[in-house]
């Protein structure tokens, strides 16, 4: 018996990446639960013990000696009591050693019943703790299969759900294919932990480009903001705390590698690497890139800047497509910022293209309610766009 004892408490402990201490006690009580349900004995007067080292298994019974014969299970009759103790006496107990044999087949199934249930529990808590740690943080996931809208991911012991909202617009996922995903929130439930991940939040940018750059996993190299619209483009504004170290150099990497191993992650999402300034003004000359205003105004009060285009062609180069190019620079930077032309500037005219973003406390730019956007000219900048040619792209994407 004792060496099936001992590949039991191997294999749980490999298997289920269990301590000795925790197979040691679910066989315990496994055993104490099986003992009390055959012998009838109160279950204080019940012990088991099991040894992970040498695969022993023991239970003991505590029972009264009687005079006469055993009123209940407590009891043992004085004949019995002197077979085990020469000296045993009316009154006093006697320690009694069950035989595993004797608890009985139904005995055995509730001892196997308890210890399945109770592996099944640990390595759920096992599971919530390891994965519980991973929030805020990305992972690598394979795809394993579509339930409507939800995306069910197989993160090795576990299952994850990428719902709809999570997702990248028009991103295909098929199974068998391997992803990195944020892990967005872990909560427990009775079938085990419940975990929800992302592919469309900014943080999963920051953690792609962590690991693709080593100057910002050792500190030298900070991402201080990203702004994102998932699927189509992201600005990440990267700072150095060490002046011989170019920032946007370093995580763009030689011929550009290592922003494209981001890039690729996202299929073809692409990405703006800009050096981030402390200096608002500076910091928005920097985050409208491609695009270079001629100057920018700041109205601290109203916190407001306004990046100021030398024609109407850098005006629509500025805005972008659909206002993309301000919308994200205007994340990035936190403060509302309207685009306009000298002319505008100085004597009126169109109403300006205005973006509004908030800043997430305690973490990079996010995204707030745009207000409409409007060219000058009465034409949307998705109407305009269409007419200018688009601005190039960086080399970074």
């Amino acid at each position: 018996m004792k060496p099936n004892i001992m590949e039991a408490f191997q294999q749980l402990e490999r298997g289920k990446r269990m301590s000795p201490d925790q197979v040691k006690d679910i066989l315990e009580a496994a055993l104490l639960s099986a003992a009390r349900k055959t012998l009838g004995v109160s279950p204080e007067r019940i012990e088991a013990r099991c040894d992970a080292i040498s695969g022993d298994m023991r239970v003991t019974v505590r029972r009264v000696v009687a005079a006469g014969r055993p009123a209940s299970p407590d009891e043992i009759a004085l004949a019995d009591a002197i077979k085990i103790n020469a000296s045993a006496a009316v009154g006093e107990e006697v320690l009694l050693d069950v035989p595993l044999d004797d608890l009985g087949r139904i005995a055995a199934q509730t001892a196997k019943h308890i210890v399945l249930q109770r592996v099944r529990e640990v390595e759920r808590e096992s599971q919530y703790g390891e994965f519980k740690d991973k929030v805020g943080k990305a992972v690598t996931c394979m795809v394993k299969q579509r339930r409507g809208k939800l995306v069910i991911l197989d993160l090795g012991d576990v299952e994850a759900v990428l719902p709809g909202s999570e997702q990248i617009p028009k991103e295909d996922y098929r199974p068998g294919e391997h992803l990195k995903v944020y892990v967005a929130e872990v909560s427990m439930t009775p079938r085990g932990p419940h975990i929800i991940a992302s592919r469309n939040r900014p943080e999963l940018v920051k953690y792609l480009f962590e690991a693709e750059v080593p100057e910002i996993s050792q500190g030298i190299v900070e991402i201080k903001a990203v702004a994102r619209e998932p699927g189509s483009r992201s600005k990440v504004a990267v700072w150095s705390h060490d002046r011989n170290v170019d920032p946007v150099g370093a995580c763009i990497g030689m011929k550009g590698m290592r922003v494209q191993a981001v890039v690729q992650e996202l299929h073809g999402e692409k990405m703006d690497v800009v050096s981030w300034n402390e200096d608002p003004e500076a910091f928005l000359m920097n985050a409208l890139s491609p695009a270079k205003p001629g100057r920018v105004v700041r109205n601290d009060e109203t916190r407001t800047m306004v990046a100021v285009a030398a024609d109407h062609n850098q005006l629509t180069h500025l805005i972008g497509r659909g206002g993309q190019n301000a919308r994200l620079a205007s994340k990035l930077t936190g403060w509302k910022v309207d685009i306009m032309t000298e002319g505008e500037l100085r004597g009126g005219g169109p109403e300006p293209v205005t973006v509004t973003a908030a800043p997430a406390e305690g973490g990079p730019a996010s995204a707030g309610e745009d207000q409409p956007l409007a060219a000058p000219g009465d034409a949307t900048p998705a109407e305009a766009a269409p007419a200018v040619p688009s601005p190039t792209e960086p080399p970074t994407t």
